[in-house]
């Protein structure tokens, strides 16, 4: 084990006890002190089965020790770690959390060689992007502790790792997750996918490549797992349309927030849907059968204005209320819905102002 791998683990299997978080099941959601025991969570002392949970948030410490790349997968996972290699197909990788491994090549995405790095929107797949200079067309051909190697069009090219930010292999939409799987966030920034269980002060996941994962909840973010029967609106391809009362270029953008210590553990959530006047969402359900929509809701930060939220289903209006700005912890919401589809609208509730919208924290609906 290297020097800095000691370190992380030193770091990560130190004492520290989970101070807040919250914990959302099928029937509520429960925030306070949490812990992680054989089999389940405890919040408060009220024990929930691991099959109990949609998704929890932790008052983690914030970012841990970052690896000095990243590799994204066509799973929709997200690895920081050391990239050490690629030939044969194969790259191979190194992580505090998972050691040494080598995965198949045709499931990454993407190699980030950067801490940070821009957004991908607009960059070509099998490109090879630098410091400095243009970016080099080509396939993927190896990776060495140094070099990086790309077939251009001008032939065979191998470029000092020091002088490449990031390779992209493929633009393909990430994979939905699969039902059964969780979704496990590092606080490091890392999301692995797999199934889960709970052992006392450890999350453990066993993944399809790595194999089983036991890591210190201390470093963890957040879990959500994909039950059967719920389905997650920041998941889902939403129509999203200006509302006719303004004309607006429809805003809606997806965010994470983890739990805030014992007196904010309520904002916490995994994924909130942030959307500003004004713009309405439609949600298309997947099956028939009556459900339960849930989401925390409040302000977005710094808010100047109030918003209107408006929430139909069926033909029904279900929710209509002014959301204040506030530093007050987010309203829980929990509404039955009938009707395969479901409307969103977030309008002005009177001058606009700005900054002015509303978050949705982990909106997602529940059905038999």
């Amino acid at each position: 084990m290297s020097a800095r791998a000691a370190a992380v683990a030193a770091f990560l299997l130190s004492g520290f006890p989970i101070l807040a978080g919250v914990v959302q099941t099928r029937t509520g959601r429960l925030s306070g002190a949490v812990s992680v025991r054989d089999g389940a969570l405890a919040v408060d002392g009220k024990v929930v089965p691991v099959k109990d949970v949609l998704f929890a948030v932790f008052d983690a410490p914030g970012r841990t020790f970052r690896s000095p790349n990243t590799v994204r997968l066509t799973s929709g996972e997200v690895w920081h770690c050391e990239v050490l290699a690629l030939q044969a197909g194969k790259l191979k990788l190194r992580s505090p959390y998972f050691g040494t491994k080598e995965v198949a090549r045709e499931g990454v995405r993407s190699l980030e060689f950067r801490e940070k790095v821009p957004p991908e929107e607009g960059l070509g797949a099998d490109t090879l992007y630098r410091e400095e200079g243009e970016p080099l067309p080509g396939k993927l051909l190896w990776i060495s502790s140094t070099q990086v190697a790309v077939d251009s069009p001008l032939g065979a090219m191998a470029m000092d790792r020091s002088e490449v930010t990031r390779f992209i292999l493929s633009k393909a939409a990430p994979a939905a997750a699969t039902t059964g799987h969780c979704e496990v966030a590092l606080c490091d920034g890392s999301v692995v996918r797999g199934t889960l269980k709970l052992a006392a002060g450890e999350v453990v996941v066993t993944h399809e490549e790595l194999g089983e994962l036991a890591v210190p909840v201390r470093a963890v973010r957040s879990l959500l797992c994909h039950a059967p029967g719920c389905v997650y609106l920041a998941e889902m391809a939403l129509d999203t349309a200006a509302s006719p009362l303004l004309a607006a270029t429809p805003s809606i953008r997806t965010v994470h927030r983890r739990a805030g210590g014992q007196a904010d553990a309520a904002a916490g959530y995994v994924r909130a849907l942030v959307i500003q006047p004004s713009t309405k969402l439609t949600v298309r359900l997947p099956g028939k059968a009556p459900g339960v929509f849930r989401a925390t809701v409040s302000a977005v930060d710094a808010a100047r204005g109030p918003a209107r939220l408006r929430i139909t289903a069926g033909g029904k209006a279900l929710i209509a209320r002014t959301v204040e700005p506030s530093v007050g912890p987010p309203e829980a919401i929990s509404v039955e819905l009938t009707g395969e589809t479901m409307a969103i609208e977030v309008l002005f509730e009177d001058t606009p102002k700005f900054p002015c919208g509303v978050v949705l924290g982990d909106p997602h609906v529940v059905r038999p």
